[in-house]
């Protein structure tokens, strides 16, 4: 009895024809196959299972195919043969995890200088090369920049970011990207019925879409389907198998979760999550489902042909187009605003469930919030129906209108302890008389100099005139001591500041009153009120009330 090989192995592609998903780098290697035009070092950068090695291996039998077929490897040649049987001696493959020493890199760099067995080429398949050190990598530095001409270099790497730039310069790059799930379906369900394995589609889309764009994850879980469910019993496998198996959830529940987040039904989404919960369900997957699908049904909002951004098949995005016409545009995206940065914060969280809850019901909170554009469509709804024609009713309200004064403005005397006589009614002004013809003044004589100015002319010394405004000062505060000097010197001396303000003191007068048109003339605050706006708007700001007005 032949011993078991798994269908990962089995199964693994021997041509670039066999290769799924990966069709901008299959063209690519066989256009320079073709054409004769090969580097010496290539890099493959993407996640576990979707082909790196492959790729790898393929590429190499390639180039030392004795009959290559438009690019394709014929797996017939001694080369190809070897390589299946993984007994070449040119092709070398070698895992930079456990071989990633200083010593392992300088012995292989002194191969290299060796010509190859029977191939045409010497190739080093360098498998997880992020893992060499940085001394291992100085040491192999010079050969891959200029190896021999019979050396190629094929590096597959998971950690880009880890790999030196000076070794990425020197090679071909190739991104390889996760595989559709369309694509792990169908291939998942040619393996099945190869294997004659009984398995309906649902169960093979549910592997499919565990294997998050893996195509080895994907092929492992269909063994462990098969050692686990089929053991010969001739059952076939269902989805609810295969979700209970790996704690996916199930589509129904699925939509009914995003079908009441849609509706704004937060009871309804927490007795989802808690049963879903109780069954043991994984609750990071079922978030990344619910990302998936948030994202999905906004696209059918904003983008005329979804199927172009969505690996699905036509029935799901009709459903998903059923479900984006639940809510408005603007709530999905709030909705997807909201739970697309909290992935790695669940991944991290203790109570899943409680995470998971709150931030649903929170994007849900903001997402159907009522919003002014809302408030505003409604109004323009009744005001069309004729619901809101009393507010065409209503008086305008104007600004700086000039209104009639109430008697209660119109201010009294206030009592004084001194007696103050009644001012007299305000009698109109006479005219102003016009003032005499100026006759005209006869010429100036010439004013003589200072210095001839008599000195008896000059005020007495006892003399000071004070006065308050500034102007009659005799010049700017501001001026230079310079200036002062070049005042006369008959010129009296200043008073004392501290005499002037005595003086002020003795000259005030308790019994004056302030001057202001309220004590002199009431009649005349009525009349500022009435054509002054300014005043007339300080008397509405304090409700008809005014004290005094001072001019």
């Amino acid at each position: 009895m032949s011993e078991y090989q798994v269908i990962a192995r089995k199964w693994r592609p021997r041509s670039f024809a066999d290769v799924v998903g990966q069709e901008h780098v299959v063209r690519t290697l066989r256009n320079a196959i073709n054409s004769g035009r090969t580097a010496h070092a290539y890099l493959f950068v993407g996640p576990r299972g979707i082909g790196k090695t492959t790729l790898a291996r393929i590429f190499a039998k390639a180039l030392n195919c004795e009959h290559p077929v438009n690019g394709e490897p014929c797996c017939q040649c001694p080369s190809c043969m070897e390589l299946a049987a993984e007994k070449s001696l040119d092709v070398l493959e070698i895992d930079a995890a456990s071989r990633n020493s200083t010593g392992d890199m300088r012995e292989l760099a002194e191969n290299a200088l060796t010509r190859p067995v029977s191939g045409k080429y010497k190739i080093y398949i360098i498998d997880e090369v992020h893992m060499l050190s940085k001394a291992a990598w100085n040491v192999l530095l010079k050969t891959v920049e200029e190896p021999p001409a019979h050396v190629k270099f094929i590096f597959a790497t998971t950690e880009v970011h880890q790999v030196l730039p000076t070794i990425i310069s020197r090679c071909q790059r190739f991104d390889l990207m996760p595989i559709p799930t369309r694509l792990i379906a169908e291939r998942l369900q040619l393996i099945a019925d190869t294997e004659k394995v009984a398995i309906n589609p649902e169960a093979v889309n549910a592997i499919a879409r565990a294997a998050e764009g893996g195509m080895r994850d994907a092929q492992s879980l269909l063994d462990q389907m098969i050692a686990f469910f089929a053991a010969g019993d001739g059952l076939q496998i269902t989805e609810a198998q295969v979700l209970s198996l790996f704690g996916l959830t199930d589509r129904g529940d699925l939509n009914a979760i995003l079908q009441a987040i849609l509706q704004n039904k937060p009871g309804e989404v927490v007795t989802r999550i808690a049963r879903l919960a109780g069954k043991g369900k994984n609750l990071e997957t079922l978030f990344e489902d619910l990302l998936y699908a948030v994202r999905a049904i906004q696209l059918c909002t904003i983008v005329a042909d979804p199927a172009e951004l969505l690996d699905e098949s036509p029935e799901a995005i009709a459903m998903y187009r059923q479900f984006a016409a639940l809510a408005p545009q603007e709530s999905i995206q709030i909705l997807l605003e909201n739970i697309a940065p909290v992935g790695r914060i669940l991944h991290d969280a203790i109570n899943k469930q409680v995470y998971l809850e709150t931030v649903l019901l929170k994007a849900m909170r903001e997402a159907h919030a009522v919003r002014i554009s809302d408030i505003l469509a409604r109004l323009n709804q009744l005001r069309t129906a004729g619901e809101l024609q009393f507010l065409e009713q209503l008086p305008v309200v104007e600004k700086n209108v000039q209104m009639p004064i109430p008697a209660a403005v119109v201010p009294t005397v206030p009592e004084s302890p001194v007696a103050v006589e009644e001012s007299p009614a305000v009698e109109e002004s006479p005219a102003v008389e016009e003032p005499p013809a100026v006759e005209e003044s006869p010429a100036v004589e010439e004013i003589p100099a200072v210095d001839e100015v008599p000195v008896a002319d000059a005020p007495p010394a006892d003399i000071v005139q004070v006065c308050d405004i500034p102007e009659c000062t005799g010049g700017d505060p501001s001026d230079s001591d310079d200036d002062i000097a070049d005042l006369p010197v008959n010129m009296p001396p200043m008073m004392p500041a501290a005499e002037v303000n005595k003086e002020k003191e003795e000259s005030y007068s308790p019994d004056k009153l302030q001057k202001s048109i309220a004590n002199s003339n009431p009649q005349a605050l009525i009349e500022v009120v009435k054509r002054d706006p300014v005043v007339q708007e300080v008397v509405d700001l304090f409700s008809g009330t005014v004290i005094d007005i001072h001019r």
